[in-house]
């Protein structure tokens, strides 16, 4: 297996190739400026792409990654991104299916305070002749303030008959059952926030797999207010 992780000045516009039988393991984590970068991934056959994005940054931009699959490639992708004071930030993840038989699952998980903007877009396409493929994508954004906003546009573009293909996405306010029952068992507004920004966001930290970055990360969901 092939791993790279780029934090913050690292990320920037890069293309991989992921060979015949090969797996990459691709990290990224953004805790300074914004990452605007685009970022394109071509997976050969019977290749492995997974890749982790926990972003704290600030600022606005968008960052883009195009993953392409061959004869029974597979990606997995998993995103968290906490959006707050006047954050503009814009997500798009994308997988092309061009053969048979590949598999993608693209999860997207955001957190949006104050008065920013999170925006998650995306294609999952499966081509002509890309039969027997698998793909899904998931977007969910929690708004905290009625000055923040979120918005989910995941895109499917089918070409063939045999495969599955499915999506989803939700964007909404906090719950307020879910806030009322810990602030009930004696937790302040802001602690209760803190709780569940830590149990949407820290499955990402699962995707890492250096100790002091993990450490990092989970500092910053805890930290979010």
């Amino acid at each position: 297996m092939r791993q790279l992780t780029l934090i913050d000045n690292d990320i920037k516009d890069l293309d991989f190739e992921v060979e015949e039988g090969e797996e990459l393991k691709l990290d990224f984590a953004a805790f300074s400026n914004f990452p605007i970068a685009k970022v394109n991934v071509n997976v050969k056959k019977g290749g492995l792409f997974r890749g982790a994005f926990a972003d704290f940054s600030n600022g606005s931009g968008k960052f883009e990654i195009n993953v392409n699959l061959s004869e029974g490639a597979s990606c997995k992708w998993n995103l968290s991104s906490l959006s707050k004071n006047n954050d503009r930030k814009v997500f798009s993840t994308s997988c092309f299916h061009k053969e048979k038989g590949s598999n993608s699952l693209m999860s997207n998980y955001g957190i949006c305070q104050d008065n920013s903007r999170l925006t998650f877009t995306g294609v999952s396409s499966i081509e002509k002749y890309a039969v027997k493929s698998n793909t899904r994508q998931e977007a969910k954004i929690i708004v905290f303030d009625q000055g923040a906003d979120g918005k989910c546009s995941p895109v499917l573009k089918i070409d063939e008959n045999d495969v599955i293909a499915s999506h989803g996405a939700t964007v909404g306010k906090l719950n307020d059952s879910h806030l009322f029952y810990l602030m009930s068992r004696g937790l302040s507004e802001e602690e209760a926030k803190r709780l569940i920004t830590l149990g949407y966001l820290k499955p990402v930290v699962e995707y890492f797999s250096d100790e002091d970055l993990r450490k990092k990360i989970l500092s910053c969901i805890e930290e979010g207010f």
